[in-house]
């Protein structure tokens, strides 16, 4: 079949890859949750595991075995319809790979609340993956200190009614969210950045449908000592899109639709809180009213 194109990368003989292929440079695994078996070696299709658990555990090992593979990446190829699991470690260095079908869905689903607490956690990459809340007041995915540089590309992050945020990150650099969606209403806010080093995020080309409490949220104490970025999404919030109460964050090209209603352009503060001099481009349409923010300056 060879190379082809995919929308977040390249196909292999039919299995998505992310980047060129060269990234892939570890051991590689396959995870099938209807009909793999965690005694199985994991190793193809016909001999997969059944939980990416297991998977994870055994690819941790794989990393951490010698000096051969401490910089190379592992891969982990997940099919699903929907596993039920908290995962409570994540694949370090590894992209995890969605992959099948899934009813009408092209993606794997996993219904559980995910706290990676496994430390010098580094790099992983989930990768067209269905991420489902239960019926919990937790976070889907909890983020802290242990963990940086973790990815969402392409994933979908589906909330119940007392979900608090899809994601939640505590000083955890290099987050990167992109081309994500994000549904149902969260109770406190789709993204949260807590107090912390935050450096090199990147939340990019997602979309947030359901009119969460707040789309993207931001602590005052979150610190970002390299450049940082909101970019390219669209948001639909009952209140506030993004609030950014660190100012540190750039807002840059975002299409954002809040429920609120807006008493000043300068200061949109009910449905948009940024620093002005990092923001560019962002179209705000409101309860009353819509604008570009920052408005233009039309002092000579």
């Amino acid at each position: 079949m060879g190379i082809v194109n995919f929308k977040y990368g390249l196909a292999s003989q039919g299995v998505p890859l992310y980047g060129s292929g060269q990234d892939i440079s570890g051991s590689t695994y396959f995870v099938d949750n209807n009909s793999g078996s965690d005694s199985n070696d994991g190793l193809t299709w016909e001999s997969a595991f059944k939980t990416l658990a297991y998977a994870t555990t055994i690819s941790n090992l794989d990393i951490a075995r010698g000096s051969d593979r401490w910089a190379r990446r592992n891969t982990i190829y997940y099919c699903a319809d929907t596993e039920t699991a908290d995962l409570v470690a994540f694949p370090n260095k590894c992209d995890v790979i969605g992959v099948g079908s899934y009813d009408a869905n092209t993606k794997p689903g996993i219904t559980g609340n995910h706290v990676p607490v496994n430390a010098g956690n580094y790099g992983t990459r989930f990768i067209n993956i269905w991420f489902k809340a239960p019926a919990d007041a937790s976070p889907i995915v909890t983020l802290a200190s242990t963990s940086s540089g973790i990815q969402f590309i392409g994933c979908t992050f589906s909330a119940t009614a007392t979900t608090t945020h899809a994601i939640q990150a505590t000083a955890s650099p290099f987050l990167k969210v992109i081309g994500c969606r994000f549904e149902g209403a969260t109770v406190t806010a789709a993204i949260s950045i807590l107090a912390g080093e935050s450096g090199g995020t990147e939340i990019l080309n997602n979309y947030f449908t359901d009119g969460a409490a707040v789309g993207i949220l931001l602590n005052a104490s979150t610190t970002s000592s390299w450049g940082s970025f909101i970019a390219h999404n669209i948001i639909k919030s009952a209140t506030l899109t993004i609030n950014d109460a660190s100012g540190l964050y750039h807002v840059v090209d975002n299409d954002l639709i809040s429920l609120a209603t807006v008493t000043g352009y300068e200061t949109p503060a009910e449905a948009l809180v940024c620093n002005a001099a990092l923001a560019s481009r962002n179209h705000l349409t409101a309860a009353n009213v819509n604008f570009d923010y920052p408005i233009s300056d039309t002092t000579t």
